[in-house]
């Protein structure tokens, strides 16, 4: 194994950039591509390499053939390049990792040339990094959980992303997570200091109009509904949040707005349950404007889910200034124990507190809206993307310094 602990272990990513901050050739493999709405790692690469694009590096996303085809071939300055994914749902992650890092290596950088930097994305498709590190390519991965864990992902499934996890703390020149429970797992599992560099959001205007059509269309009133945001997947538990809502004593509805393209039997018990009620309305995936009322207009959010990085759709919610239930799990402690007066976390699967916390809120809208703005002022002065993606940035320059050419 090479020396990562301690070649990490240095790196603080809020240090000054090299002293000549060089223009960074970087390929970015792992991820589906980019647009994309499907999950938010895709979102997160969106964020975070436009500001790189923006500020003059070249960047290139691996992305596969179901994303759709950009004119000129870039998307907010972020070049497409398309490589195979064999192997169906279940293979097409490492087979298009493995693929793309081939071309990566052999076909190099546009205009000739190494790529400076591989930026690596969830942890299986670390598989393809002895590739890059044999050819003398710096690798910097990124965690966005521990997809291993993900009920999907068992027996065979976790086993490679095991070799995955272990594959990145081999080759990785540098590993970044997204929150502090992360961290500590692999410094307890690995010796491995990582750096934390969150997701972030954008903060919007508070003055958006609303767009009543969506409303319209499922039947919700302002503030009179309850909502969930995310993919359609177990992990998230929504059936929990739709038993905990057939409970209540309100005309309130729940929308639930996602899709689960992966997951049709899944997605067809939580219409069955919500059915009898006829009160739980699913919206499928929304997006711009009519996805930007529902975060705003709903009268609070609720996630029951047991898995999760650093999650796009709750910080966003709380952006919003939107108050969310969440469960007790790590990275939702990280972002909302530090907002003042918080007090709606429940336990994994524990639906007569969740009933309870929503009935709550439904009865005493004004504690809603307390943590809520509460929630907005915290992740406004933490999570701005132009923070988070500039400091990305610097650590980039960083390990390109100590490691690249």
């Amino acid at each position: 194994m090479n020396s990562l602990p301690k070649q990490t272990s240095t790196m603080n990513p809020r240090n000054p950039t090299p002293a000549t901050p060089q223009r960074m050739r970087i390929a970015v493999i792992g991820s589906r591509g980019v647009p994309s709405n499907y999950s938010g790692i895709e979102q997160i690469l969106e964020n975070l390499f436009s500001h790189f694009a923006a500020q003059g590096h070249d960047i290139t996303c691996y992305c596969r053939p179901q994303i759709e085809r950009q004119p000129g071939g870039t998307f907010r300055g972020i070049r497409q390049t398309f490589t195979p994914s064999p192997g169906g749902k279940n293979g097409e992650t490492v087979s298009h990792s493995l693929l793309s890092m081939l071309h990566a290596v052999t076909r190099g950088a546009p205009g000739g040339g190494k790529f400076d930097l591989i930026s690596m994305h969830a942890i299986a498709p670390n598989l393809a990094t002895p590739i890059a590190h044999l050819a003398g390519i710096p690798i910097i991965s990124h965690v966005h959980g521990l997809d291993w864990q993900r009920e999907k992902w068992k027996g065979l499934g976790s086993q490679i992303i095991h070799a995955g996890e272990r594959a990145m703390v081999e080759h990785s020149s540098a590993v970044i997570v997204v929150n502090r429970s992360l961290q500590e797992y692999y410094r307890s599992n690995y010796n491995l200091e990582t750096a934390l560099l969150p997701n972030g959001i954008h903060i919007t205007p508070d003055t958006l109009p609303i767009h009543a059509p969506v409303l319209q269309e499922f039947g919700l009133q302002p503030k009179r509904f309850i909502v969930c945001i995310g993919r359609l997947v177990p992990e998230k538990r929504l059936h929990d949040t739709i038993a905990a809502f057939t409970k209540l004593k309100s005309d309130y509805k729940l929308a639930i707005v996602g899709e689960g393209k992966t997951t049709a039997d899944y997605v067809e018990s939580l219409r069955a349950a919500g059915e009898p009620s006829q009160r739980v309305v699913f919206t499928g995936l929304q997006r711009g404007v009519a996805l930007e009322t529902l975060f705003r207009e709903a009268a609070f959010y609720v996630t029951s889910s047991e898995l999760e990085g650093l999650p796009s759709s709750l910080l966003e919610c709380m952006e919003r200034g939107t108050c969310a239930i969440a469960t007790d799990i790590p990275p939702h402690h990280e972002l909302l124990s530090r907002v003042p007066g918080y007090d709606l976390f429940f336990n994994v699967g524990n639906v007569a507190l969740l009933s309870r916390h929503m009935q709550y809120l439904i009865d005493h809208p004004q504690h809603a809206q307390d943590i809520g703005s509460a929630a907005r002022g915290f992740v406004r002065g933490e999570y701005a993307w132009p923070v988070l993606a500039a400091r990305t940035e610097r650590f980039y320059q960083k390990v390109l310094a100590r490691f690249g050419a």
